[in-house]
Formats: structure tokens, sequence, C-alpha cells
């Protein structure tokens, strides 16, 4: 049983590929983005109170599909992630590369789960359970929310495996199961492993980012000024994506409920709140960090944006 050993990357260069894999999905949140914006503040109480005809029902049928198009993007975020970064990262086989990082994300919750399970946490239906835990439905399987930073850390290790294992040749017996054919295998033993660490694991994680968070929320008007700032002096060096990824997706842009729902992730609040039919108004908390923190409908004499601000602008593209 042979593999060939992939070739030497720095970690300088590592980095930066990690930060180009981020634009496939980064792109397709634009597009459903705009979908989203459209089709909810069109469908809202308040501009259909202002421009009448929008209320035909045929126009309502059209915005609400649109909503809900748009709404792909953000349910299936870490899921767009896991895929992306082996696709990106792989030089050869991209797309076994990429199924096997589906395959990675969906086994490590599988093994979350059976942790939980056996731990005598699930099942349960428990909110105040669920929320101590930190425990939502991902792919239809109950387990730690890892967000953005988990589906990122699967991708990765799903990469490595590929890099090291997509030339492999086994015994003339097991000779089916070589070559690209093994990587999804090998994925799938060895993320079921990493899902029974991550319990175990991930609150260090998780207090970190959140700590990392409330560290730039307590910054006041000086959180968007520092990340924009380390933004643009990333920027020349490629690995600004990380940063701006940091601020979108994680706790570190913030956590809110959303009807009902914990959200956490600047874009990832403020899309939810455009897609929620009981907001009002957008966080302040969360706006001030799009447009890498340039966001111009935030106010110093509001705590929220109006909606009228902000609905009708493409999310995370900078004015």
């Amino acid at each position: 049983m042979t593999a060939k050993t992939a070739p030497k990357v720095t970690l300088w260069e590592f980095f930066q590929q990690l930060g180009k894999t981020f634009m496939l999905p980064v792109a397709l949140l634009s597009f459903c983005g705009i979908m989203l914006g459209i089709g909810s503040s069109l469908s809202s109480h308040d501009v259909i109170t202002l421009i009448p005809v929008l209320g035909n029902p045929v126009l309502q049928a059209i915005f609400t599909w649109m909503s809900k198009i748009g709404s792909f993007a953000f349910s299936f975020l870490p899921v767009m992630f896991c895929i992306a970064i082996p696709l990106g990262l792989a030089r050869e086989n991209k797309g076994v590369a990429a199924f096997a990082g589906f395959v990675g994300y969906a086994v490590m919750n599988l093994a979350v789960n059976f942790w939980l399970t056996n731990k005598g946490i699930l099942p349960t239906t428990d909110a105040a359970v669920l929320k101590a835990n930190n425990i939502q439905s991902i792919l239809g399987i109950q387990s730690i929310d890892t967000g953005i930073l988990g589906a990122v850390i699967a991708g990765i290790i799903v990469w490595m495996l590929h890099e090291r294992f997509h030339n492999i040749r086994l015994p003339d017996a097991l000779a089916f199961f070589g070559g690209t054919r093994f990587v999804p295998i090998i994925s799938s033993l060895v993320m079921g492993l990493v899902g029974l660490v991550i319990p175990l694991v991930w609150p260090i994680f998780a207090m970190g980012i959140s700590g990392l968070g409330h560290m730039i929320n307590s910054a006041g008007d000086f959180g968007p000024m520092l990340f924009g700032t380390g933004e643009r002096l990333l920027l020349p060096f490629g690995l600004h994506h990380i940063l701006v990824a940091l601020i979108r997706f994680t706790d570190a842009g913030g956590t809110q409920e959303v009807c009902g729902q914990t959200v956490s992730g600047a874009l990832t609040i403020f899309q939810a709140q455009l897609s929620c039919p009981t907001t009002h108004g957008f966080s302040e908390s969360a706006t001030r960090f799009l447009s890498q923190g340039k966001n111009a409908c935030v106010s110093r004499r509001s705590a929220r944006c109006s909606v009228s601000d902000v609905s009708l602008r493409a999310p995370g593209k900078s004015p």
C-alpha cells in the first residue's frame, strides 16, 4: 500500500490559497443576498402600504419565491464552505475532494450526535438543554453547531487527506478501493474520530471566538475601525478574506436571536433579520461591520438602521 507525498506548501501560501477558496461561496452569497433583499423588501407590509400595486397576489408569489431561493445560501452556509475549501485547495481530482468534503462534514456531525447520545444529552426536545449545549439541526442531524469555523476545519482536514491519499495504491485484493475512491473512505473514518473530539474541545474554541466578538463589540465606534484597518493591512498579502469571513460568519461578528433562532456573524445576522417577517429594523452591532466596516447606514443617533436604508442594497458589497 503506497501513496505519493504531496508537494510542500508553506504556511503563507496555504493561508493565501485558503482565502481564495472563500470566494466561491461568497459569490453565491452575494447573489442570494440580492434575491433575498429584493424579495423580502417588496413583500414587506410597509412597502406594500407605500406602493399598493405590489400587493398583487402574483407579484407577492414571485417575491416570496425570490426570498426562499435567496435564503438557501444562508441556510447551508457551513456545507458550502466544507465543499468549497477542498475543491479550491486540491491540485487534482477537485470533484473527488469536494465530494469528500461533504462526506467528511456529514460524518463529523453524525459522530458528534453519537457522542451526545451516549452521554444522555440526546435525544431531547427541551429548548433549554439544546441551547445550553449549542445543539442545532445540521443536515437533519442534531449536533453541536460549530458554524463556519467547524466547516473550515473539516474542509482543511479533508483536503490534507485528499492530497495524501488520492493516488494511493492498495493490494490487488483491495484495488477497487484505491486511488480517488479511497479519499471519501479515509475522510469518513478520520472525520468520524474528529467528531468524537469536538464535544470535548469545541467549548474552548467557542469561548475564544465569543471573547473576540465581545472585545470588538465593546470597543464601540473603534470596533469597525479596527476591523477595517485590519482588512486593509491584510489586503496586499491576500489574507483579508480570512478576517472578513471571521467577522461575517462566526461569533466574532456578534450573536443574536432572530425569529427564535440563534444566529452568529455580522452578515448572517443581517440576512436573518432581512428574511424575518417581524423585523422592522437592522441591528447596528451587525451592520456596522458590513462593507468592511464602512457601512453607510450606521447612525450614532439610532441603535438600529431603518429598512429603507439597507433593504435594497446588495448585502456584503462595498458602496
